[in-house]
């Protein structure tokens, strides 16, 4: 009686374990096909591809950078790309005649094939005839444009930067400062399934036109570009001005009212393919001088001390100074001389400026505190980072700066090119400081914005009195004083010019620089220009900036 009760139990006992177990198991299957299909579906996917693939690259893979008009600053170098199965050229003698008269540089089928492992050839040609073209493709060979990410004229390079081309990754400029847009963006390949490995994709027009399988792959819908605020034409026509010039130089070109960059250069140029080649040069080629070199501002820097001046009501435009060609320090008994050992006489305030005096400008310092000089400057935001994204120096404007120096902009004051900029951006613009910017929009493939960058932020730091006053004697520094070449302009210009005596290779040389607002009247470009390393301006006055900002003008005319 007790044997027949204990076996079901037994029965039973095994059962529900095998159930279990089964029901395990089941679960752990149905667990494995979410997780292939669902979790790490894309991962296997890609994985599968990769070891059945091979990836022919039609482009950077990386957004695209346009100007302020939708106007490409990269991607815009194209060469025609044959892929040519290797099997159908050595069977095939008609066809290979065709891709040695396209290519116009191979003689023999062994050019096709020697040191290629896979099964087809990539063949890179400048252009093809229309004719050409169309026979090769009733051939079965693909033909494609290849983009290339940047071109030989090197437009815009500093500002743009480089990548690293085994990476894909940006190192410099816009590319790595936009890196979280442009990176892995805008991709644009064939995909190449080997034979065996993949179906067809029905309506793909290199399906079977190599041993496998083709589809190019385009990734339009999820691409984002960066659409900037420089104005290409401006850009082009800058470039073109500086390459005349051997010389090291820095240019900005902004928008007045709206603090724009409009144009940037740097000068020497780089091949943004070729960096390697720069990587021990003394020659800075890799760096922006418009925004990480630091130079003294020297008589670029009376603008400062002038409008401090009026600003503290220690001047009005009655000052008169009668220039003997010395002044002494505040405070001691050393005197600097005016440049070229001038002596200018009896001026007016507005004859010191256009004359860059020296001595009258120290004797406006010496009537002044240091500091107020100083906080003037903070105020026109020199000795900081404008900010504009890409590599930026701070310089220097500090306490610190003697007594001596301060009123001509030397010793250890130094400022870059883009900070000098953005204080004429607030001079030009009726004393309300709008901070100069790089970047308008994220845009995707059909220039549709996706995300705005404008800053609305605006500051009045010079009253319109005081403003008004700085402009006028400005002018006449174009009209007659140390830019006075610039009188021809039909429009008019507002100036200041400053020369700095610095050591180039142990040598003693000049930088010459020169800021200012064009037209005259409603000004709506802010231009400043650094040359580096020039000897005596007597004998190579072409070589001065001035000479720069007057071409620049004369193009902005014709706009």
């Amino acid at each position: 009686m007790s044997r027949k009760t204990i076996l079901p139990k037994r029965i039973n006992r095994r059962s529900f374990f095998i159930l279990f177990c089964v029901f395990l198991v089941y679960g752990y299957l149905i667990y494995r096909i979410f997780d292939i299909q669902f979790v790490k579906g894309k991962e296997y996917k890609e994985s599968l591809e990769k070891q059945n693939t091979t990836k022919v690259t039609l482009n950077s893979g990386r957004g695209t950078i346009f100007d302020r008009n939708n106007k490409p600053l990269t991607d815009t170098k194209k060469r025609k790309l044959l892929i040519v199965d290797k099997n159908k050229i050595l069977k095939d003698k008609e066809l290979s005649d065709l891709v040695i008269d396209a290519t116009k540089n191979l003689s023999t089928k062994k050019d096709f094939l020697y040191n290629v492992s896979s099964s087809y050839v990539e063949i890179e040609i400048d252009s093809m005839d229309f004719n050409l073209e169309k026979k090769l493709e009733e051939k079965g060979i693909i033909i494609e444009d290849r983009v290339y990410r940047y071109d030989e004229s090197g437009i815009l390079s500093h500002t743009i930067g480089y990548i690293n081309e085994s990476e894909n990754k940006g190192v410099s400029g816009i590319e790595k400062d936009q890196k979280e847009i442009l990176d892995n963006s805008n991709e644009k390949y064939l995909s190449v399934f080997k034979a065996g490995q993949v179906g067809g994709n029905v309506g793909n027009k290199y399906i079977n036109n190599l041993e496998g399988t083709l589809e190019i792959v385009e990734d339009k819908k999820s691409a984002r570009h960066i659409k900037t605020t420089i104005d290409l034409d401006i850009q082009k026509e800058v470039e073109k001005i500086v390459d005349k010039e051997s010389n090291p130089t820095a240019v900005v070109v902004s928008d007045v009212e709206t603090g724009e960059i409009l144009a940037i250069s740097s000068r020497p140029n780089f091949d943004q393919y070729k960096v390697q080649n720069y990587l021990k040069s003394t020659n800075k080629e890799l760096i922006n001088r418009a925004t990480q070199m630091t130079y003294q501002p020297a008589s670029v820097f009376k603008i400062v001390v002038l409008f401090s001046a009026l600003e503290n009501n220690v001047i009005d435009e009655s000052y008169t100074y009668n220039c003997v060609g010395t002044e002494k320090v505040k405070n001691s008994e050393e005197e600097i001389k005016c440049i070229n050992n001038m002596v200018h006489g009896h001026q007016t305030l507005t004859d010191a400026f256009s004359n860059s005096c020296n001595a009258a400008f120290l004797d406006i310092a010496n009537k002044m505190n240091d500091i107020d000089i100083i906080n003037t400057a903070k105020k026109l935001h020199l000795g900081e980072k404008v900010d504009i994204g890409v590599e930026e120096a701070k310089g220097n404007v500090d306490k610190n700066t003697d007594s001596r120096n301060l009123p001509i902009g030397q010793g250890s004051i130094e400022v870059t090119p883009l900070q000098i900029n953005q204080m004429t951006q607030i001079i030009a613009n009726n004393g309300t400081y709008k901070p100069l910017y790089l970047y308008d929009s994220v845009i995707d493939s059909n220039k549709n914005i996706v995300k705005m960058f404008r800053n609305n932020k605006e500051e009045e730091i010079i009253s319109p009195f005081i403003v008004t006053r700085v402009k006028e004697i400005m002018k006449e520094v174009s009209n007659k004083g140390t830019a006075k070449i610039l009188n021809t302009l039909e429009k008019g210009s507002g100036t200041k010019t400053g020369t700095s005596q610095v050591k180039i290779n142990n040598k003693d040389t000049n930088n010459w620089l020169i800021t200012g607002f064009y037209p005259a009247n409603s000004p709506k470009y802010s231009i400043t220009v650094v040359v580096e390393g020039v000897g005596d301006i007597k004998k190579d006055s072409n070589k001065s900036a001035v000479p720069i900002f007057k071409e620049i003008c004369e193009y902005l005319e014709k706009k």
